[in-house]
């Protein structure tokens, strides 16, 4: 016997904890309760400015965030690669703000399958599912550009013609483009004194430099030029300076931020500008809300205000100051995270230290009691190997001479010609028994290696071979019992092949008797045969004989099956093993013929007792009630299916018994063996039954006619219908309709 290993395995399990504990000790790691991911569809000054307002906002609550933004850079296809991914990385929530107009609108789908809150931020998709909007008004942001264009027109231009207002967009596919220029276009509409044109360009400043450009260079008239943002207005500005009419021309945009927009109105490059409101930091609010599962609003508009020469002053203060505090903001939040990862990593170390010192601790113990067992083990193994010295040579003698003395007689006898054909092949199987026995205790004795199995048991190649072999075997004694006076068929699964010739020889002349080599062969017999009873080995390769017993209690289809276990495994313990299982018998080798008989008898008394619970003709009583209760849960569950089935299909004239299987899932020749053993009638019969049984109830609480009844209870004619009542019940369905009215 080897030693035991514990001296060498003690140091590597402790070697092993300690660089686990140092490499993920070493570590940082700040906790967040929420992660909020921002998915930013293109880049800019004004998007920089709310994604630095939203950085700053992360401590400003009571809950710490951690926010997390992407930039698509204007790529639909991006967009959605990081939207997908903030996803996978298991955010909380999701700031969405879409590229497109449509094209996003799948990953707000995905998001809400997965239970992630998704905010629209400045944009919106075709999909309504989102949890919430935030962001400014464009429709209203357009309609007071429009206003003010028109009062531009009004007070400003004396022109001797009609004063031109140019609307320079993007391709209208997202939802700010669109919405801005609805509210602008609506009010040049109530403006027929003015000649309103548009133009579709990409929104950069490029475009809207080179579209102005080519409007004056054709020379056409131009007095207001109006751009979606101060930087494609500021282009349309370049172009008119470039030509020299930059003083005669009127530009206005969307955005009006510090040192871009504002700056511009204060230099007179811009008329006006509105201010496109940020606000990062009621994003982060309204997330919060959310995830908190406070009250909130699912539309939220921020208000803003047009800026021009007379409040662009005053404006700019307070702009210019609003940013040099979120800057302050961040400065703030970024120390505050480098504090948050030193405090993390000397708790991590510290943790590190006190584990060390733990598992030292138990190194030391462990060692100690390694080697005061090892000491006590070597003790005992030479004392064991003394003892089997001693133990196998008294066995010698004692085990040598009784198996002899079987041995000849057995050899004697078996060349006995006034033996039956029966009596010789049972002294075989005594014969072979007992020579295998007389191997085996010789190999004991001459202290065969530990390692050597005195009984080869089959390979799992070997055992699925043995399996099918079994089942196909076992196919020429199914039999398909339409008779009153069939016999009971008895299946037999035992790994022994002198064991199950002889359960057969003894069980043959009483019932149909199967064979099985192992616990899964047999499983699938059962369910192909249904048979009546199962006498099952535990101990078998493949499946095990408490396993193939818990599958026939468990399944439906054999569930009402009843299962005696045969085994050498005689303690209490082992038998109540086997009963737990679902095994309604459990007998110990050597057993008494007698008593297996009595057994078997009894079981199947039983369950044609049962047969009675389930009779579709008659009303259930007291005692039959009670005998349904006793039922497995199983059996219930298949005689409640069959009912549902058989009240789904009734009205089916041309219903077939393998449309009723299909229906539950199993073949034509597996329901009828299992309504057989459950109810004592064929499939058919049972039909026949519940239907007259319902077109009796019909009968007397309905006004339906008898011909009604016969078709809605699926008879194909009220003759037959007549004719299987009257048979059934000793009335025709006419006297019955009589019967009710009296």
């Amino acid at each position: 016997m080897k030693k035991p290993k514990t001296i060498r395995i003690v140091p590597l399990i402790l070697i092993s904890m300690m660089l686990l504990l140092l490499i993920t000790g070493c570590t940082p790691r700040v906790s967040y309760k929420y992660k909020i991911g921002v998915s930013q569809c293109v880049g800019g000054r004004w998007r920089d400015k709310v994604n630095n307002e939203m950085l700053s906002a992360q401590h400003l609550y009571d809950t710490d965030v951690k926010v997390c933004i992407t930039n698509a850079d204007n790529n639909t296809d991006r967009q959605r690669q990081q939207i997908d991914s903030l996803i996978n990385a298991g955010v909380d929530l999701l700031v969405i703000s879409p590229n497109e107009y449509r094209p996003l609108s799948p990953c707000v789908e995905k998001a809400k399958k997965r239970g992630i809150p998704v905010i629209l931020f400045e944009r919106k998709t075709s999909s309504q599912n989102y949890t919430a909007y935030i962001g400014g008004d464009n429709v209203e942001a357009g309609r007071a550009m429009g206003t003010y264009a028109a009062r531009l027109c009004h007070d400003s231009i004396h022109v001797g013609r009609r004063p031109v207002v140019l609307e320079i967009t993007g391709q209208l596919v997202t939802s700010p483009d669109r919405e801005r220029y609805e509210g602008f276009s609506t009010v040049m509409k109530q403006h027929p004194e003015l000649d309103f044109q548009h133009i579709k360009t990409n929104w950069t400043f490029e475009d809207s430099y080179a579209t102005t450009k080519k409007w004056l260079l054709e020379g056409k008239p131009l007095d207001v030029v109006f751009c979606h943002s101060d930087l494609a207005s500021l282009g349309a500005y370049k172009a008119a300076k470039e030509l020299g009419k930059e003083k005669s021309i009127y530009f206005l945009g969307i955005d009006a931020l510090p040192n871009e927009g504002i700056e511009a109105i204060q230099q007179g490059k811009l008329a006006a500008s509105y201010i496109y409101p940020t606000h990062g930091e009621e994003i982060i609010a309204l997330a919060l809300k959310i995830l908190e599962h406070k009250p909130y609003k699912r539309e939220n508009i921020i208000k803003s205000v047009v800026v021009t020469p007379q409040n662009v002053d005053e404006i700019a203060v307070n702009a210019n100051a609003m940013m040099r505090q979120n800057e302050y903001l961040i400065t703030i939040q970024n120390k505050l995270e480098d504090y948050l990862g030193l405090y993390h990593v000397q708790r991590t170390i510290l943790f590190v230290s006190v584990c060390v010192a733990l598992v030292l601790f138990i190194a030391v113990l462990l060692v100690w009691r390694a080697i005061v067992i090892t000491r006590r083990a070597n003790r005992r193994i030479k004392e064991l190997g003394k003892e089997q010295i001693r133990f196998y040579t008294n066995a010698s003698h004692q085990l040598r001479t009784p198996l002899t003395l079987i041995n000849g007689p057995l050899q004697q006898l078996s060349e006995s010609k006034t033996l039956s054909v029966g009596d010789h092949e049972l002294l075989d199987i005594v014969r072979r028994n007992a020579e295998q026995l007389l191997h085996l205790v010789t190999d004991v004795l001459q202290f065969q290696k530990e390692t050597q199995k005195m009984v080869k048991e089959p390979q799992p190649d070997d055992a699925h071979a043995i399996s099918r072999r079994s089942v196909q075997d076992g196919q020429h004694d199914i039999v398909v019992r339409d008779q009153s006076d069939e016999l009971a068929t008895v299946l037999i699964v035992d790994d022994n092949d002198d064991m199950r010739r002889y359960l057969r020889t003894l069980l043959l002349n009483r019932y149909y008797v199967l064979e099985a080599s192992d616990g899964q062969s047999g499983w699938k017999l059962a369910r192909e045969s249904v048979p009546d009873l199962i006498i099952s080995d535990v101990m078998m390769p493949v499946m095990d004989g408490l396993t193939f017993c818990g599958k026939i209690k468990t399944e439906p289809l054999t569930s009402h099956i009843p299962v005696i276990l045969l085994t050498a495994r005689s303690t209490e313990q082992q038998q109540a093993e086997g009963l737990s299982h679902g095994a309604d018998a459990y007998l110990t080798k050597p057993f008494s013929a007698e008593v297996l008989l009595a057994h078997i008898a009894s079981l199947l008394a039983n369950r044609q007792k049962l047969k009675k619970v389930f009779s579709a003709e008659k009303q259930q009583t007291n005692e039959n009630q009670e005998q349904e209760e006793k039922l497995s849960t199983p059996d219930k569950m298949f005689m409640d299916t069959l009912r549902q089935a058989i009240l789904r299909n009734m009205s089916n004239t041309k219903l077939k018994m393998d449309d009723l299987g299909a229906d539950m899932g199993i073949s034509r020749v597996q329901l009828y063996r299992k309504v057989k053993a459950m109810t004592g009638m064929s499939p058919v019969e049972l039909l026949k039954e519940m239907r007259l049984k319902r077109a009796m109830k019909l009968l007397k609480a309905t006004d339906k006619t008898v011909a009604e009844v016969a078709y809605e209870v699926g008879f194909g004619t009220p003759g037959y219908f007549s004719s299987c009542f009257k048979k059934q019940y000793g009335k025709y369905p006419t006297d019955i309709k009589e019967d009710a009215k009296e």
